[in-house]
């Protein structure tokens, strides 16, 4: 064990804003990305962290080339605290469902693509079946919404990419693809399809390597690394990208989930050879299965990726 020199141990136990911030140095592996997700400063979960280590008397973190490193005692702690957060959730959720009348809460997060109308059409129908539940979503990057699922914030998470944890339980729910957007008059809007060097030259808008994105584009369409694919604009999401490409500058490679008549109007839509598959993924807790509800919400939202979303992104090939 590696005790903390010159402290002295405080016999207070933990209290549980120390239970949830630990949680969330855990699960996010840094005290800057666990402020961001507990909605505080870096500072403020300094002095928490170090408040805890005096109480217990031991470290839990290691500090190597400005990374932490859980101790031995810290995975252990974690384990117990994984039922603890879960717990509290449970108590917030029914308090919450409690307030809208027994109705109850539906917590879901997504890639921000399925935002564009996949999950408000699934929210409308669901919403009108269901009366009195209450819908709280928010779209993520891969880099926030794993620990909003982690730490028991949300019921569901609905993603481009699978994300990887013991303690997630991911299925693969429908299939999409990447596609090229381009000005209406863009030279390129005269070809069937788009090959991987007719972006040469282009000025791109995209994503970085690092980004999950990036990486998958990368991967399929210049594995020699000849970085046609580097981005003249980076940007974080598909729509955003398609707001630069309909000013006119450049063009952009986009996941086909975000694709309706008014995202796409004034642009051209072209399918890309190789093709770049692209999967729906559905994820929850593996310690704590979302309620009833929240399975009746991913059954509607299900029923329109696979039946709506097919015949949207053909229609729109078709028609650009």
């Amino acid at each position: 064990m590696s005790e903390l020199p010159g402290k002295v141990r405080s016999s207070a136990p933990l209290n549980l804003r120390q239970i949830e911030v630990f949680h969330a140095i855990m699960i996010t592996g840094s005290l800057s990305a666990a402020g961001r997700l507990l909605h505080v400063t870096q500072p403020a979960i300094s002095r928490v962290l170090a408040s805890i280590e005096l109480r217990l008397g031991y470290a839990l973190f290691e500090r190597f080339k400005g990374r932490l490193h859980p101790t031995k005692e810290a995975r252990k702690l974690f384990q117990e605290v994984e039922s603890i957060q879960a717990g509290v959730n449970r108590l917030n959720d029914m308090a919450a469902g409690l307030a809208g009348h027994g109705g109850g809460l539906v917590s879901v997060v997504s890639s921000p693509s399925f935002g564009e109308w996949l999950i408000p059409a699934a929210t409308a129908k669901f919403c009108a079946r269901n009366p009195g539940v209450r819908i709280r979503y928010r779209p993520l990057g891969m880099d926030a919404l794993l620990p909003q699922l982690l730490l028991g914030y949300a019921d569901i998470a609905i993603s481009i990419f699978k994300p990887e944890h013991p303690n997630l339980i991911t299925t693969e729910l429908a299939q999409g693809e990447i596609v090229c957007v381009l000005p209406a008059g863009h030279r390129l809007a005269r070809e069937r399809v788009i090959l991987p060097d007719m972006l040469a030259g282009e000025m791109l808008v995209g994503y970085s390597r690092d980004t999950p994105l990036g990486e998958t584009l990368y991967a399929h369409l210049d594995p020699q690394g000849r970085d046609i694919l580097a981005p003249a604009i980076e940007v974080r999401s598909s729509q955003t990208a398609c707001s630069f490409v309909r000013q006119g500058v450049g063009v952009a490679l986009v996941d086909s989930y975000g694709l309706t008549d008014a995202l796409m109007h004034g642009l051209a839509v072209r399918r890309v050879e190789p093709a770049i598959p692209l999967f729906v993924y559905v994820s929850h807790s593996r310690i704590e299965p979302p309620p009833s509800i929240a399975k009746a919400f991913l059954t509607q939202f299900s029923q329109i990726v696979k039946k709506e979303l097919p015949a949207m992104t053909q229609a729109i090939l078709k028609r650009t």
